[in-house]
């Protein structure tokens, strides 16, 4: 596969990458305290550090992946070629995307055998719910590296999406504290989605809002990329 050689590639240059790296693999265990404050159970722990990979080693990273490509005009030396848009994005992304489903497994592993967490009794919806974020995140962060002029910016601009889903989607502070008005507005968060459909993968639980708001933000998603999504330099 095409895209497969891209990500190759793009490999080489994320593990000569200190920041993607940092973020990837270092930052997730830094997060670990915070979560065992909030619950010591093993299963809100793994999807804790599951919520935390999808946003920073997939959407943080790929927001600056794509702007850095794009202004060293790497992904308009792609396009011209005989690689599909799709496939160019997918190879890009693949590295982040392939670390991070890593990852979670050896959260999940790590923690299981810390904690004696037990197996999902669902785990088709916890497969449903990691790979509809990935390829939410995936597509957010394409659609707000069209709003990120250069990799610096990446920090500013990637902010409000890491700030609502970090604080706004149940990972330190649990909705069902909060006043149902205000709950039912951060139920609507892109992650928010996925770590009640992982949390329905172990414990059960409705599945269908979850769905439902999962699907519209990968409609939205795509309708994002393709209306904003730019392969030229912004110099």
């Amino acid at each position: 596969m095409r895209a497969v050689a891209v990500g190759q590639a793009e490999l080489k240059l994320f593990w000569r990458n200190r920041t993607a790296l940092f973020n990837s693999l270092v930052l997730p265990l830094l997060i670990v305290p915070l979560l065992l404050s909030v619950d010591a159970d093993g299963v809100p722990l793994v999807i804790g550090l599951i919520g935390f990979v999808l946003v920073m080693a997939v959407y943080y990273n790929l927001v600056t992946t794509f702007v850095a490509r794009r202004e060293e005009l790497v992904l308009k030396r792609l396009r011209v070629g005989e690689l599909t848009d799709p496939e160019i994005l997918l190879g890009a992304s693949l590295p982040s995307v392939v670390v991070a489903l890593g990852q979670m497994a050896l959260f999940a592993v790590i923690v299981g055998v810390m904690t004696g967490v037990s197996l999902p009794s669902r785990p088709w919806f916890l497969l449903v719910g990691i790979v509809g974020g990935v390829i939410v995140f995936v597509l957010l962060a394409a659609a707000s590296s069209a709003f990120t002029r250069t990799v610096e910016m990446a920090q500013v601009t990637s902010l409000p999406v890491l700030m609502a889903c970090v604080l706004g989607s149940g990972l330190f502070i649990p909705l069902s504290v909060m006043p149902e008005g205000v709950a039912s507005v951060l139920r609507l968060l892109p992650l928010t989605p996925v770590l009640d459909l992982l949390r329905a993968g172990w414990h059960g639980g409705p599945v269908l809002q979850p769905l439902i708001i999962l699907a519209a933000w990968i409609a939205l998603g795509t309708y994002a990329v393709r209306r904003w999504f730019r392969w030229d330099p912004r110099r």
